[in-house]
């Protein structure tokens, strides 16, 4: 008879120390595999993010994992107790010993839990350490009712998702607490963050939202590739536009009022001075006070010398989002951003350059400073 584990929990979102302990038990307790199962819909707290997201970060966190796998035998978002998971996991695997897993902080309530009786005839648990909490004490008081429990020699796991939550809400990609990929895919979807997709919608065309739902994955992408922020580039891109669909005199009322120090061939023209505008307005409506990101949203479409890592994520995603309409170096541009972002960045630019010269038009003397700026860094990097 094998014996299969059950993680159980809201995952929101799953981090390091819930692979930990998955890993430990497998190793330490002789078991065939474990399931981690996310709650649809918890009894107690309803989760940030929505079933579907917490599914599939914790594919994600599993992939490569051998012996732990996601199962979504708790994903309906009807209630569902402990001895409903046990009983459709038992029902999956025939003749396997059930363990259920759980921290010692749970074993107090568990003499209270539906159908307990039942629930210590189906399955064994296994108790991971947790601080402040008398584990063996615990376990005998659990013993005495009747359950089969085992302790897992491990040291106590303290990380929760909670605080992975508010690093997150400070912009942080919780390095040390939570996988750099589910960083790119919480900045990429909006998760754990105010629902600036929502209110960017209410300012903008359908096409402009789309193109900024674009930005937004394609930034969180490339800050994930290149060691840029990863939550401020999600946030930057979602919000880089938010002025662009103002007509120039509403603009114009803004960067005055504002006091905004910008060119008179800017003050002339929306493509130009949307992005300082977009600046301005996430500051004062959506209570953006981060300057890089500020920075991110005000540069995103001229560029200029010295970009740093984020505006430089934004700038390209920008220039290569999925739904952008094609252009001259538009397929360079993406190749090269793979890459080289300093070389997609310069692509991008001197395209612009080149198509505006042909229709006679006037360059950015910002994104022809980006350009001379740009092309130094890449003469620096072949010395």
């Amino acid at each position: 008879m094998g014996r299969i584990g059950i993680l159980s929990g809201t995952f929101d979102p799953v981090h390091i120390g819930h692979i930990a302990v998955a890993r430990a038990c497998l190793a330490l307790l002789g078991l065939d595999k474990v399931l981690l199962a996310p709650y649809g819909k918890p009894l107690i707290r309803r989760p940030m993010a929505a079933p579907h997201h917490r599914y599939e970060m914790l594919r994600m966190a599993c992939a490569g994992e051998k012996g732990i796998e996601v199962s979504a035998v708790d994903l309906p978002e009807t209630p569902r107790y402990a001895i409903d998971t046990v009983k459709a996991i038992a029902m999956e695997y025939p003749g396997q010993e059930i363990v259920y897993i759980v921290g010692a902080d749970k074993l107090p309530g568990i003499p209270s839990w539906r159908e307990a009786g039942a629930l210590y005839e189906a399955c064994t648990f296994a108790v991971y350490p947790r601080a402040g909490y008398d584990a063996p004490a615990l376990l005998d008081n659990l013993r005495e009712k009747g359950a089969r429990v085992e302790a897992l020699p491990c040291g106590e796991v303290n990380l929760s998702s909670s605080q992975v939550r508010a690093k997150l809400r400070l912009l942080s990609d919780a390095p040390g607490m939570l996988l750099p990929e589910l960083a790119a895919y919480i900045a990429a979807h909006g998760l754990y963050q105010p629902d600036y997709a929502g209110m960017v919608r209410q300012a903008v065309s359908a096409s402009r939202f789309a193109h900024s739902l674009g930005v937004r994955a394609m930034g969180a992408r490339l800050a994930l590739i290149h060691g840029a922020p990863i939550q401020k580039a999600g946030v930057a891109g979602i919000l880089h536009d938010c002025a662009k669909c103002m007509e120039l005199s509403r603009l114009q009322a803004i960067a005055r009022k504002g006091r905004l120090k910008v060119s008179p061939q800017a003050m002339g023209s929306n493509a130009l001075l949307h992005g300082p505008v977009g600046a301005l307005i996430a500051k004062l409506r959506y209570h953006i006070y981060d300057g890089e990101i500020l920075g991110a949203i005000g540069c995103h479409t001229t560029g200029r010398a010295d970009m740093n890592a984020l505006e430089m994520v934004i700038f390209v995603a920008d220039a290569i989002e999925p739904s952008r309409k094609t252009y001259p170096g538009l397929e360079k541009a993406r190749a090269q951003a793979e890459q080289n972002l300093v070389q997609a960045a310069l692509t991008a630019l001197t395209s612009t350059r080149d198509a505006i010269k042909n229709r006679g038009g006037v360059y950015s003397p910002l994104s022809a400073q980006a350009i001379g700026d740009l092309e130094s860094q890449l003469a620096r990097s072949n010395l």
